[in-house]
């Protein structure tokens, strides 16, 4: 018996360092829920939608900073519920990237490659620019969306509050 408490005693830094080791060599991330508003309609008016400005909630996984895909979803409910899904880097950028889309409203609509989105700009509170990080406890996002709902043509803005959730003291 005490050869095996030699042994635990010899291996007890061991078991202690790995799990630190592994965490290290995760990538650095940020997780992020909050929500804003859709506004500033453009195009829309024929379709009749949609009709001033609109409650949004979204998340966003910040997995850029470690040379990883960052993926940031947009839900929001309007006569049904409307679920778009960025995949790449969040931050400013003056080209548009492809959104993975459903709607269901009576039924479910795949919205195709149709639906685009921009990110228009990235704040740090207190809103002064800069790159997220995993230290970043709040920002605030703008992007515009085109082909909004998958109506051609029809585009509008979303202005997002993003807090962290996975950080210690968020």
């Amino acid at each position: 018996m005490t050869i095996f408490l030699k042994c635990l005693t010899a291996l007890r830094p061991l078991a202690l360092s790995l799990p630190l080791a592994l965490m290290a060599a995760l990538p650095a991330k940020a997780e992020y829920m909050g929500g804003g508003y859709l506004s500033d309609a453009y195009g829309c008016e024929a379709s009749g939608w949609p009709a001033g400005t609109e409650m949004v909630r979204a998340r966003l996984n910040a997995r850029q900073q470690g040379g990883w895909t960052s993926e940031l979803v947009l839900n929001f409910a309007v006569g049904g519920s409307n679920t778009y899904r960025f995949r790449g880097d969040v931050t400013r950028a003056p080209r548009w990237h492809r959104v993975e889309g459903a709607v269901v409203w009576g039924r479910f609509y795949d919205l195709g490659g149709r639906t685009q989105i921009r990110i228009l700009s990235v704040d740090l509170a207190p809103y002064t620019g800069g790159a997220i990080s995993e230290h970043s406890p709040t920002i605030r996002l703008r992007a515009r969306i085109r082909n909004f709902n998958g109506i051609q043509g029809c585009a509008v803005t979303a202005t997002l509050m993003l807090n962290t959730w996975d950080q210690p003291g968020s």
